[in-house]
């Protein structure tokens, strides 16, 4: 019995002393970048670029409309839709980007006020109407199944 005992020793002890496999390490991840933006047609381009717009100028209305208007936030807002104005004009061809022009100048001028340090919400209200009048016509005229024959090709 001792014999035996000593033969197979304590079952914690055989346990502790037998190896055990090492986990292994998980495998790294590959990561191959696609450019995608090769793929996309311009009318996919100027529809992203519109949709963009659209999101930075509804947020520069709803920052006109509180009663307290964020500096910060009129002022990006304010610079996201006027960058997103200028690329979609960079997407059109001469004709329909000659016709955003006005729009685009009105758009910097918006961008002038609401950026200068006198800007209050007692000016908030004139801007906010200039800034849906200009809304309302980018909408009517530059919408992008109206303009989708009017864009540069690749």
């Amino acid at each position: 019995m001792v014999l035996v005992a000593s033969i197979m020793g304590c079952e914690s002890l055989q346990r502790k002393l037998t190896r055990k496999k090492k986990p292994q390490p998980p495998p790294a991840p590959v990561t191959v970048f696609q450019d995608y933006s090769a793929a996309m047609t311009p009318i996919d381009r100027y529809r992203k670029h519109y949709a963009i717009f659209d999101y930075w100028n509804a947020g520069l209305q709803d920052a006109l409309e509180a009663r307290m208007p964020n500096p910060k936030r009129v002022r990006l807002t304010s610079t996201e839709a006027l960058g997103e104005l200028e690329t979609m004009k960079g997407l059109l061809n001469e004709a329909a980007a000659t016709r955003l022009d006005p729009l685009l100048k009105e758009q910097a001028e918006i961008h002038r006020v609401v950026s200068s340090p006198g800007f209050d919400a007692a000016r908030s209200d004139l801007i906010k109407r200039r800034l849906e009048a200009q809304t309302r016509t980018i909408h009517r005229e530059f919408f992008w199944r109206k303009i989708q024959d009017q864009l540069k090709e690749p």
